[in-house]
């Protein structure tokens, strides 16, 4: 069965290597993220170029994710990681010296009250402020783990409003235009005005990748609509979620999220947690396959594995699960989506609903932006998809997209009529179907002044 959810992996210590990266490829990731919270531009840099080699070599469409850091505010000045137990005082300063901790914002500590409640390591770590001092604050520990450099840190009751993009984002941006990545994450979005941000320093920065905006914050969810709107796809990122928002709040907030971005024909990715103990065992819990199963059955375009892959001791393993879940549980997905659908849609809509009386090998799209292959999948028929493009740039953005099996790039200028366009198609995937349809968006004069759908059987391709 063709598996229609697809799967980031986040690149780290564990795998940033040619091996590792390969291995990912064949156990069936899809796409790989860049955490630019860490490592250089040259390290950044070399690792794009291996993972675009890697996929050329293999003729597998493979996306990759730039994921800047944003305003995160991290744990700084730890030299090693501290053990803490429920009860304990620990001293967050300013300025770190002698066993009081800093972090990346150390302004925001002259701001904190008694009384108000910080979190550490997407709230594993539980602390309420008790005393106040010149330049510190003394924390209680209401829940015990660990404490180490770079964990994030985050203050859900307390009143911090920081702007989206660093100056460092701003050049990572750039940076990423420069590499030609196919997505751009962006971290502690708060309303469309941060996208519109992004996308424009992106643009002048001559990139062309789809902006992903990240919903971690409640100011995020209160402007979900337009947020959606504004962005090319969205990431439901669990962590920072459930510590700004509560994490009883989190499940209905990814359902809702969903199908929001389900609704509107938005990719969503659905991230954090999703196999944690599988960075230290081979096996996941019971949980954790629920979890993806119910991320599924919400319509997630995407899974995403974040320490499982960047530094789990199993990382081939985690994807493994991912697959054998996936899978397993599109047996029982409900296909062929009903969804208010608008003029534009129409076409998208009538082959979904067409498939489900015509036998149909797959569905192949012609889409210049790539609006119809996003529109057919919002429909969620259960036949592959195929897209058909001029533009080479949009080939991996299909690595994102719920149930795109391959994508071509094709000259306007090479062929004359639809036949030839079809027989390089089918020749390009290596596919002799019995029946399948086709679906054209505008893709130039050449091909299509208009919209329309076919119904293209083997013994029509004969004559």
């Amino acid at each position: 069965m063709n598996r229609k959810v697809k799967i980031v992996a986040t690149i780290g210590p564990s795998t940033n290597n040619p091996d590792s990266i390969a291995s990912l490829i064949d156990h069936g990731v899809n796409l790989f993220r860049l955490n630019f919270s860490y490592g250089s531009y040259s390290e950044h840099g070399k690792t794009i170029e291996t993972i675009r080699s890697i996929a050329e070599k293999k003729g597998r469409i493979i996306g990759i994710l730039q994921d800047i850091c944003g305003p995160k505010i991290r744990i700084r000045g730890m030299e090693s990681p501290r053990e803490v137990k429920k009860g304990e005082r620990c001293v967050l300063a300013t300025e770190a010296e002698g066993d009081a901790f800093t972090i990346s914002f150390p302004g925001i500590i002259d701001d904190l009250k008694v009384d108000d409640e910080i979190f550490f390591a997407d709230g594993t770590v539980q602390t309420r402020v008790v005393e106040k001092r010149d330049g510190s604050v003394v924390l209680e520990i209401l829940t015990p783990g660990r404490l180490m450099e770079g964990k994030g840190v985050n203050f859900p009751k307390a009143d911090i409003t920081l702007h989206a993009l660093t100056d460092k984002d701003r050049d990572d941006i750039r940076f990423g235009a420069q590499k030609g990545v196919d997505f751009v994450a962006i971290s502690f979005v708060s309303s469309e005005k941060d996208v519109i941000e992004a996308r424009k320093i992106q643009r002048e920065a001559g990139g062309k990748a789809w902006i992903i905006s990240k919903i971690e914050r409640t100011t995020a969810v209160e402007n979900i609509d337009m947020i959606i709107d504004e962005s090319d796809a969205i990431m439901v990122a669990r962590g920072d979620l459930g510590a700004e928002a509560g994490l009883s709040r989190v499940p209905v907030l990814q359902k809702k999220i969903i199908k929001k971005c389900n609704m509107k024909g938005k990719p969503v990715i659905t991230a954090t947690q999703m196999l944690t103990s599988m960075v230290n065992s081979p096996y996941p819990t019971r949980a954790e396959v629920s979890d993806i199963a119910n991320a599924v059955f919400d319509g997630t375009d995407a899974v995403m594995l974040s320490d499982e892959t960047a530094a789990g001791n199993y990382p081939n393993e985690a994807v493994d699960t991912l697959v054998a879940t996936i899978l397993q549980t599109q047996e029982y997905y409900p296909y062929y989506k009903q969804f208010d659908t608008t003029p534009g849609e129409a076409f998208p809509h009538a082959a979904a609903a067409l498939a489900q009386v015509l036998p149909s090998n797959f569905i192949a799209a012609l889409t210049m932006s790539g609006y119809t292959m996003l529109h057919l999948s919002k429909y969620r028929p259960k036949e592959p998809l195929f897209a058909i493009t001029t533009d080479p740039l949009l080939i991996n953005k299909t690595s994102l997209v719920w149930g795109v099996a391959g994508a071509v790039s094709i000259d306007e200028t090479s062929f004359k009529t639809e036949q030839e366009l079809i027989r390089d198609l089918l020749a390009k995937h290596a596919k002799d179907p019995d029946a399948f349809l086709l679906v054209t968006g505008y893709l130039g004069e050449r091909i299509s002044m208009g919209r329309s759908i076919r119904y293209i059987r083997r013994e029509d391709r004969m004559l």
